[in-house]
């Protein structure tokens, strides 16, 4: 017999929605099916007026409120713990035969990895990485910026003054030269 056999009623289910954030799109939806949602706090919620019980996790509140980690992965918070993002690290590597699921088989693979990235020092973000490879998708103005002081130095304040403002700013704070 199928476990859905044994229920007497369809009341008896229970549904549970699982969402990152409460987005103006699900509370629209909710408008229009004229359902209501009753915070619980810490994160959860009832979602009254639907044919069955519903509950609304909320993976950024929960995540917080509970500190979990693990459930920070599939929320807008940044990954804490090292065991999380092992965990993380160990589920989105390319599959083998016999291991986990390719990460780029699953539905909101890039937001995983940026928030797996997120939560890395930034000496560990760029460590293995060439100085071209760092400097990639950067206009070269802003590739300036990685010139050492004693180099910026050297530059005349028309060359400077060429720059766009956020870069001229920064190379003059940096080498203790006000604006011209």
């Amino acid at each position: 017999m199928a476990q859905i056999d044994r229920l007497s009623s369809y009341r008896e289910l229970t549904l549970v929605l699982v969402v990152a954030s409460i987005t103006r799109t699900l509370v629209r939806e909710l408008d229009e099916m004229d359902w209501t949602l009753a915070r619980l706090g810490g994160g959860y919620g009832r979602i009254d007026g639907a044919v069955y019980t519903t509950y609304l996790v909320v993976t950024d509140e929960v995540a917080e409120a509970e500190q979990d980690d693990f459930l920070r992965i599939f929320s807008h918070r940044p990954v804490l713990g090292p065991e999380a993002r092992q965990w993380l690290r160990q589920w989105v590597r390319p599959a083998k035969e016999g291991t986990m699921q390719d990460v780029e088989e699953m539905e909101g693979d890039d937001e995983m990895l940026q928030e797996l990235l997120d939560s890395l020092p930034i000496e560990r973000r760029l460590a293995g990485l060439t100085l071209e490879q760092r400097l990639a998708g950067l206009p070269p103005a802003y590739q300036l910026l990685a010139l050492s002081d004693e180099v910026l130095h050297g530059f005349p304040d028309e060359y400077l003054r060429s720059l766009p403002a956020e870069v001229q700013d920064a190379i003059r704070r940096r080498i203790g030269r006000p604006s011209a």
